[in-house]
């Protein structure tokens, strides 16, 4: 069974209530399997053409694949330009996660990802849950229905849930 775990794009602490347009929720395995690609397709880049920024992120992208229990501001004290390379990178992830077959456990050994049990996560939740990011960090993902909050990484897709 997945667990869920929220993520914001503040830059700071969470505020009391959560921003609609500020903060999401993902299925933690979701997550731990997006971070993880995305910390694999940035190792392929030649370390002089990764961000600059790059880093200064790279620890807390790596805890953030591995425990499910923290919440996590994808902001990471970027500033706008840098957040939008950010974007980028989850942009092309999602896609190459959107041309991959499902993913199990076992494929995933080389990083100690958070996985709920043995059978294949759907990578096309996974994908969407990457270009959520994307839009989280750019300031353009679209609002939820009143009262509500969006899920991403759950089977079947999008979904939404209350903050309460």
């Amino acid at each position: 069974m997945s667990k869920t775990r929220s993520i914001g794009c503040y830059g700071g602490p969470p505020p009391e209530v959560p921003d609609p347009g500020r903060e999401i929720w993902a299925y933690d395995g979701a997550l731990s399997i997006l971070l993880g690609q995305l910390l694999r397709d940035v190792d392929g880049i030649p370390p002089e053409h990764r961000p600059a920024w790059w880093g200064s992120c790279v620890e807390e992208l790596r805890t953030q694949a591995m425990f499910s229990d923290l919440f996590f501001d994808v902001a990471l004290r970027l500033t706008a330009d840098e957040r939008d390379e950010l974007a980028d990178l989850f942009e092309g992830t999602a896609q190459r996660l959107r041309e991959r077959a499902p993913r199990t456990p076992g494929q995933a050994d080389e990083w100690h990802l958070v996985f709920r049990g043995d059978h294949a996560y759907d990578l096309g939740p996974i994908a969407e849950l990457g270009q959520a990011l994307a839009e989280l960090l750019r300031g353009v993902l679209l609002s939820p229905p009143p009262g509500t909050l969006w899920l991403y990484g759950a089977p079947g897709g999008r979904t939404t849930i209350s903050p309460r």
